[in-house]
């Protein structure tokens, strides 16, 4: 018996919604626009259904279809400044001076992807979080295998370079003062 369209979009794409959040979460950093992003993506995925070769890989076409989605938000964002008043803002008068810093792992993880560029970012979620090859993720990001290897590696240093200085910095002896009339010179 042949599947209906739904049940056929619900079989092979729907069960991707979870990583799709997963990486959406990471390229908007807002919860709410991840969740917006994910549900165009599959908004656009089943208009777009019969466009979708059968025995491909679902996962990445609706994971190309998410980057596009996201290129073309942030090139918007770009375009169209902000003009939010901090004042009518509630979450800004809520928020604590300084955010607290947990421990050493997620935070400081989150914190170095974040500080990554963005190309390096999605190429180290695809392949590390996502688990697609260097061939699939070329086929996505419509660029060559080599860049994507290169980018890749250019991520993982830049990735372990990061947590390793968010570890020496949280590891560091504080710096004294010298002394009043110390003056500087070993004796």
């Amino acid at each position: 018996m042949r599947l209906s369209r739904q049940e056929e979009f619900e079989e092979v794409a729907m069960v991707h919604s979870k990583s799709l959040l997963r990486t959406a979460s990471r390229l908007c950093r807002e919860r709410p626009e991840a969740e917006d992003l994910v549900q165009e993506t599959l908004l656009r995925a089943w208009r777009a259904f019969e466009q979708y070769q059968p025995g491909t890989n679902c996962k990445a076409w609706l994971f190309r279809i998410m980057l596009n989605l996201a290129a073309k938000r942030s090139q918007q964002e770009r375009r169209i400044p902000a003009l939010n008043s901090l004042e009518e803002m509630t979450e800004w008068n809520k928020m604590p001076a300084a955010p607290a810093v947990s421990s050493f792992g997620e935070s400081n993880v989150h914190a170095a992807l974040e500080a990554m560029p963005e190309e390096h970012r999605v190429v180290l979620l695809l392949a590390v979080v996502e688990g697609f090859t260097c061939k699939e993720m070329g086929k996505i990001l419509e660029i060559p295998v080599g860049t994507v290897m290169s980018r890749l590696s250019r991520a993982r240093v830049g990735l372990r370079q990061r947590l390793l200085e968010l570890e020496r910095a949280r590891y560091a002896p504080p710096i004294r003062a010298a002394a009043p009339g110390g003056g500087g010179m070993i004796q």
